[in-house]
């Protein structure tokens, strides 16, 4: 039980890195071992490892979390509810603080209809891995009815994703004693990302509102995703330095990251002109033209709305991340480089976000970022 990194560090020979102690040095995520229940006929308490984050003193106190919790279910003898449905599981689940507190809570309500539809009233300790397979094939061959096309391995995956946490949860609460969506096999996911060209970037850019703008050339500028951006605010910002500093709660990695803004000139003047506008009070580096927050079906909604006016794409604004990140290594940049500044932490996600087969060069703006 306890907080351990489990992969070697390695140098750029590939050789394992050791330590003053003459041992490997571990990197990578921490990952969390604590006890989740007690054998009923043995007595003896079961372990459960996950990979947690890649903040030591956030996996400490999932671990104390953790602990407490099955320390106080052991404490009460709480046994499985034998009676609760998978929808009010489901339903339980997505009202939790945790679940309500993710970004993409509006997008889960709509997974969650999709395995309440097929699971039906069964009991939530009744599911089998055997019922999870056959949802995941199941659904593979059948047709959306909000785009009505075939759902995809990635749609499949993440409704799978969704239930497993719920299930954890419960198991955390007592609720359930096993999770059939653990350890499930995933469908192959395609990239989705598009790489956008800077002449198309340009005319879409001139086709945005004109507090939107900035945005967009963030992310064009920096790669940054659209979440931290929004939520960008100004004492994130050094002019001294000319850096924006991205803390470990800023990240989805959980890692800090740096951008810095004065080597890049078009991003500077963005920078600059957005502290010249601020209203009284404003905190958010970017708002709209009121000083409200940018809400992001907002920002997607009217990003698209460009793209048809521009005539390019169609385009997420996510793809401007992707677009970053082929910019960068057309350039010439190293891979560990831009994954510095991306924030990406695989080789696997850094090839999903890369697009060299597409048309188009390094856009002449991309001096400025390698000088």
């Amino acid at each position: 039980m306890g907080i351990f990194k489990r992969y070697n560090k390695t140098d750029r020979n590939d050789e394992v890195v050791l330590g003053s102690n003459g041992k490997p040095v571990k990197t990578g995520p921490w990952f969390v071992q604590y006890p989740y229940e007690r054998d009923a006929e043995t007595g003896k308490i079961k372990y459960r490892t996950i990979k947690a984050t890649y903040s030591k003193k956030k996996a400490e106190e999932i671990l104390r979390t953790k602990v407490d919790a099955f320390q106080e279910k052991d404490k009460l003898g709480i046994s499985p509810d034998f009676e609760m449905s998978f929808t009010d599981l489901m339903d339980w689940g997505l009202g939790q603080a945790v679940m309500q507190a993710k970004a993409s809570k509006s997008d889960d309500i709509t997974r969650s209809n999709h395995l309440k539809q097929y699971f039906g009233k069964l009991k939530a300790i009744q599911i089998t891995p055997l019922m999870v397979e056959n949802f995941r094939v199941s659904l593979k061959v059948t047709k959306s009815e909000k785009t009505d096309e075939f759902f995809s391995g990635s749609t499949i995956n993440k409704m799978v994703s969704l239930a497993r946490r719920i299930y954890y949860l419960a198991m955390d609460q007592g609720i359930v004693n096993h999770n059939p969506f653990a350890r499930r096999g995933v469908f192959p996911e395609l990239p989705k990302g598009k790489y956008i060209p800077d002449s198309e970037f340009r005319r879409l850019l001139s086709k945005l509102r004109d507090y939107l703008r900035p945005l967009a050339l963030t992310a064009y500028l920096t790669g940054m995703r659209r979440g931290e951006i929004l939520n960008l605010r100004w004492n994130q910002v050094s002019f001294s330095q000319g850096v924006i500093e991205l803390s470990e709660d800023d990240t989805k990695t959980s890692e800090p990251r740096q951008i810095f803004f004065n080597s890049v000139p078009e991003l500077k003047k963005v920078i600059i002109h957005a502290q010249k506008v601020k209203m009284s009070g404003q905190e958010l580096v970017f708002s709209k033209s009121d000083g409200e927050p940018v809400p992001k079906w907002y920002m997607e909604r009217l990003f698209k709305k460009a793209c048809i006016k521009a005539g390019v794409g169609p385009y997420r604004f996510h793809d401007l991340r992707h677009t970053f990140n082929t910019n960068m290594l057309k350039a010439g940049v190293s891979q560990k480089v831009i994954m510095k500044l991306t924030g990406h932490k695989t080789d696997a996600m850094f090839t999903r976000y890369t697009h060299l087969d597409e048309d188009g060069g390094v856009p002449q703006k991309l001096d400025d970022v390698l000088s």
